[in-house]
């Protein structure tokens, strides 16, 4: 009996410290973000779409809105976030805009495989990378990629934000075609455009590191059906 005591003070005990584990820590919640996404399935069509359903084997362009504010002055401040591998990044810029742009960066593309060239183009400036783990990196952005699907991982560093203060920027992305030469979707079911941006910073007056999370983006995709 008593050694049954003594194991139920030890799992108590541990559960404790997992709780404990669970408070939320000094200098959580200083930062919030959020996203949007339109889709442009038409390039020739001056209204565009922004509406489902998508289908297999069309190519498709959307921007991803990324909205940051704070409610503190906080430093070193990141966003992160990761793409699905059907996708391809098309360009960045500071306001909504519509396809094809124009951008503040524009990305220009070789061989869409693994290990390929890539630049990035911003006004005069040309930024030459690959489509690595390393990737390109650009004023405020990193862009690299990972796998052989080309997974493309984006990074921008915002650096200090004020109480108040707000950062917006729009990621526009397109469908890619696979390893076959075939149009992304090649497939119907559910697709991530991403898994969640994550942004995080050290909140000043307290030397504590702040995080937030946005959802994922997740869409349907159908198998379009001749009339």
């Amino acid at each position: 009996m008593l050694g049954f005591i003594l194991v139920l003070i030890v799992i108590l005990g541990a559960y404790g410290i997992y709780e404990i584990s669970l408070v939320r820590k000094p200098g959580e919640g200083y930062l919030q973000i959020s996203r949007g996404f339109y889709c442009n399935t038409d390039p020739q069509d001056a209204s565009y779409s922004k509406n489902p359903p998508y289908f297999v084997g069309e190519k498709y362009y959307w921007w991803i809105q990324i909205n940051v504010s704070a409610d503190a002055n906080v430093s070193d401040v990141v966003v992160s976030d990761q793409l699905g591998g059907e996708f391809m990044v098309e360009g960045v810029s500071f306001v909504a805009i519509e396809k094809p742009g124009p951008y503040n960066y524009t990305f220009e593309y070789g061989a869409y495989e693994f290990g390929a060239s890539v630049s990035v183009v911003g006004g005069p400036s040309v930024w030459m990378g690959y489509l690595d783990e390393a990737g390109v990196t650009f004023d405020d952005f990193v862009v690299y990629w990972t796998d052989l699907s080309l997974e493309a991982h984006f990074a921008w560093n915002i650096g200090s934000m004020g109480e108040g203060d707000v950062k917006e920027i729009y990621l526009t992305i397109s469908t890619d075609t696979n390893p076959d030469g075939l149009q992304e979707f090649t497939s119907a079911g559910a697709h991530f455009l991403s898994s969640g941006a994550t942004v995080m910073g050290i909140v000043e007056s307290t030397g504590k590191q702040t995080i937030a999370e946005s959802t994922g983006i997740d869409i349907e995709v159908f198998e379009k059906i001749e009339q």
